[in-house]
């Protein structure tokens, strides 16, 4: 059973609202970063980037850390990034940041390869989850799983242009 959560429209709204504060704090860059955790994140990442207006090169870490609605081992391929980011800025993009276990991990990989900064800017956030994020479209509660705009259970439901809360059976309540 799927009920909404945000609309394609609200979604949209908020995306526009990250990219100018983005754009703002990295007005003057010669380059920018920008590593995709994917497999989530890529259409949040896609609408996010096409906005962004600094010169950037753009990395795709491959990260998985889901299997259907349970966490799973992460992983990232370290092979994916330079060996250097020459002392530029990075701007990773995720699709939700919850625990922060795949953020945290990212950040010592690219600190080790020379990043000026990191800055993490993340569609969705956990209410009272561990991980931080600089830019974020939206709180959502402990609990509740959402897919759509990217974000699936299981391969499915990626393709929907909103995010919907999904009752996966091992939550109480409206997940």
């Amino acid at each position: 059973m799927l009920s909404s959560v945000y609309s394609a429209a609200t979604i949209k709204d908020r995306v526009e609202e990250i990219a100018k504060s983005i754009n703002k704090a990295y007005e003057g860059e010669e380059l920018v970063h920008v590593i995709i955790t994917l497999n989530g994140s890529f259409m949040f990442a896609a609408d996010l980037v096409r906005l962004i207006e600094v010169p950037m090169e753009v990395h795709f870490a491959g990260t998985a850390s889901y299997s259907g609605s349970e966490t799973q081992d992460l992983r990232i391929n370290p092979e994916a990034f330079p060996k250097t980011f020459g002392n530029n800025p990075v701007l990773i993009i995720e699709d939700i940041v919850d625990t922060g276990a795949t953020i945290a991990t990212l950040r010592t990989l690219i600190a080790e390869r020379f990043a000026s900064n990191i800055k993490v800017a993340t569609l969705l956030r956990r209410q009272d989850g561990e991980g931080k994020a600089d830019y974020y479209g939206f709180t959502i509660p402990k609990g509740l799983f959402v897919v759509g705009y990217g974000m699936d259970m299981n391969g499915m439901y990626r393709a929907l242009p909103d995010l919907k809360a999904i009752s996966t059976g091992t939550h109480k309540g409206m997940c």
